[in-house]
């Protein structure tokens, strides 16, 4: 298993994509906690697409399913960008059934800071 540094995240730009407000208040705290730079958050697939086309953030954490619609355009535009993101869902990979989002980097809920902090350093840091 590859060792993850949480020393890379400290100044990292991030967007958090969640729904759920005090879900998207928890993982600001955690990765401000991290060393972050928070932009806030998207709480649709509108409004992320909107922030990441206009921000360019380093990286973006992705809730799977934004109001019933999934995060997949947004996937997609990250993809293209080339900005890394993980996916943070409670969805089992067996019911997650989008194709894009199914073989993304994944943290599943409920997550420790413990668990969002190895997850981030692993799949948000460039090498």
């Amino acid at each position: 298993m590859p060792v993850a540094d949480p020393e890379c995240l400290v100044g990292l730009r991030v967007l958090v994509v969640e729904d759920e407000m005090l879900i998207a208040m928890t993982i600001e705290d955690m990765l401000e906690d991290l060393g972050c730079s928070v932009l806030g958050h998207a709480s649709s697939v509108e409004d992320a697409l909107e922030r990441v086309n206009r921000e360019r953030p380093d990286a973006v954490t992705l809730d799977g399913n934004l109001a019933g619609q999934m995060s997949s355009p947004v996937a997609e535009r990250l993809a293209d960008l080339g900005i890394p993101y993980v996916v943070i869902t409670g969805y089992i990979e067996s019911t997650l059934a989008d194709p894009i989002l199914s073989k993304a980097p994944r943290l599943s809920k409920p997550f420790t800071s413990a668990s969002l902090a190895h997850a981030a350093a692993l799949h948000l840091c460039r090498p």
